[in-house]
């Protein structure tokens, strides 16, 4: 027990997690809609069946709208008549009705995930050791679940980068 400024003893509250604490500052720091998004990304990726993800992708989710890009006019006619489910399934695993509508359009689809050594601004994120990639895998593994895990390692590794 801990003692107040007059001496009474007050109840210790538990330590915050790591993750609670990060989230709360992105959140804070105004990235709520990145992190949702990226919530959903990985939502989509976990929860939706490979046939689905091989000729559809996520576009962008705005607003509670899920934008998805079909490969042709039978998988949009397929993935109107399972945007319900589809809706149902994402929301349940991400936790919260954060899907509304999913909205589709005939287009061509992203083939495999979109590289992760680049950033907006075309450059390339310089390459770490193994061993350090390897301490920061071990740093970030409580963070694993969170949205925002590859954000902070992609933080991580640039710092790493610089200072070598």
């Amino acid at each position: 027990m801990r003692t107040d400024g007059s001496g009474r003893r007050s109840a210790q509250t538990a330590p915050a997690r790591c993750a609670d604490i990060l989230e709360s500052s992105l959140q804070g720091l105004g990235f709520g809609r990145v992190i949702r998004h990226l919530a959903l990304l990985r939502a989509w990726d976990r929860a939706v069946a490979g046939r689905i993800k091989e000729r559809a992708s996520v576009e962008d989710f705005r607003g509670g709208c899920l934008y998805l890009c079909v490969e042709d006019p039978i998988w949009l006619h397929e993935l109107h008549m399972l945007r319900h489910q589809l809706k149902t399934i994402l929301n349940a695993e991400v936790g919260e009705p954060a899907v509304g509508e999913i909205v589709l359009r005939i287009g061509r689809t992203r083939q495999g995930p979109p590289a992760r050594r680049f950033h907006r601004g075309g450059r390339r994120i310089p390459t770490v050791p193994p061993a350090t990639e390897a301490s920061m895998a071990k740093l970030l593994s409580p963070l694993r679940d969170l949205p925002c895990c590859d954000t902070v390692q992609r933080l991580f590794q640039r710092w790493a980068s610089r200072s070598q």
